[in-house]
């Protein structure tokens, strides 16, 4: 009996997800969209502000819905095509990604919302250059250890140096945007793929020696990161003030019980959680759909990592393997990271849930991995009846 297939699972994974979130983005979304708009109009015509009905606005999910269609046709675009044609390409998309994050820090061309500049607007859009070149990093780090051989893979001078040159400038580039997390992600994203891909184990561990106090230097330079860090450690201190959000997380999370409060029906995301569409989505699920709907969502998070190691493990080239298992790590990393600042296992941090949290760029990127994980997919070998044939 045929196995079930690998390449069917994703697909309907990925469709679930982005249906969870577009049905999530419309839910928490709506109060904050609402309360933009009443404060807006009110300073122009506060009649017209108090008879806003905050249940009937739908700018978000207008705008997340128009993002998953376009996903969805990328996803279909780069599954019917060849994923060995994106080799030809990796130092194409590396440097358009570094010229995107160029061009981000320029004043007046990258768009700075609390203090941070991490985006660039196009018309009514904006779109966020670290997501992009984070699949682009994946990419071109499978082809530069696919068209290596073993020896060169394992030297310093010629298979580490000029890997890790290349991830030094993403990460340079992120972390004055500011974005620690980002740059913490695209790290270990490259760390996965430089182990599998045979890195020796002792550039890796020196590598890691040395992020460490990087790391701890990047993080106390600025004051809010130490705050949050602080924040973390004590978490029952202040809930008030720096531990306010993730007091108000857990509460959603909490109060949701086993079936949850209903969709819609949450309180948290009217002005108590910020940012409930975006990075705290997750607690917003929790908190309308209950401990069921929480744990259904990491379970699909869980088997769509399954599948995608799946197809690193059954791809019929190094470089599908490699391309594989970065964007496994990418998808898997950030959602497992959400999870843990949702409930409190790591500093509070924004990061946005992959296909079900508010924004463009990341479900657009998202499901164009997914595309090239399931193009890889639809080549790789499979038993059955003991013969080797090809997964359609």
């Amino acid at each position: 009996m045929r196995k079930l297939n690998t390449t069917f699972l994703i697909f309907t994974i990925t469709l679930i997800l982005v249906g969870i979130g577009l049905a999530m983005v419309y839910s928490s979304s709506a109060p904050v969209s609402a309360y933009q708009i009443r404060r807006s109009v009110q300073m122009e015509n506060p009649q017209e502000a108090a008879q806003l009905n905050i249940y009937h606005d739908l700018g978000y999910l207008k705008k997340q819905a128009i993002w998953a269609v376009l996903g969805f046709a990328v996803m279909l675009f780069l599954y019917y095509g060849d994923y060995q044609k994106l080799k030809e390409y990796g130092n194409w998309l590396m440097l358009i990604a570094l010229v995107l994050l160029v061009l981000v820090l320029i004043p007046h061309v990258g768009v700075m919302v609390n203090g941070a500049r991490r985006w660039l607007r196009l018309g009514s859009f904006t779109i966020q250059p670290s997501e992009f070149a984070k699949l682009a990093l994946v990419i071109f780090m499978a082809k530069l250890l696919s068209e290596k051989d073993k020896y060169e893979i394992r030297s310093f001078l010629k298979g580490f140096l000029p890997a890790l040159m290349v991830l030094a400038m993403f990460l340079i580039l992120v972390i004055l945007e500011p974005d620690l997390g980002t740059a913490v992600i695209m790290g270990s994203i490259v760390f996965v793929i430089w182990y599998i891909g045979g890195v020796r184990v002792l550039h890796l561990a020196s590598l890691a020696a040395v992020s460490v106090p990087c790391l701890f230097v990047a993080i106390v330079i600025k004051q809010y990161r130490i705050d949050r860090l602080i924040a973390f450690f004590f978490q029952d201190k202040d809930i008030l003030g720096i531990n306010y959000q993730l007091n108000q997380s857990l509460i959603a999370v909490g109060s949701g019980g086993l079936f949850g409060k209903g969709l819609g029906r949450g309180l948290q995301k009217y002005q108590f959680l910020a940012e409930p569409h975006t990075d705290f989505t997750f607690a917003i699920i929790g908190e309308e759909l209950g401990f069921i709907g929480a744990t259904l969502v990491v379970l699909l998070f869980f088997l769509l990592v399954i599948q995608g190691i799946r197809v690193a493990i059954k791809a019929p080239d190094y470089f599908g393997g490699l391309l594989a298992a970065g964007i496994i790590t990418m998808i898997g990393l950030s959602a497992y990271i959400n999870f843990m600042i949702v409930l409190g296992c790591l500093p509070t941090k924004g990061m946005t849930l992959p296909f079900i949290s508010y924004g463009g760029s990341s479900l657009l990127v998202n499901m164009a991995a997914i595309g090239i994980l399931l193009n890889i997919s639809k080549y790789k070998e499979f038993v059955v009846y003991g013969n080797r044939q090809r997964d359609d």
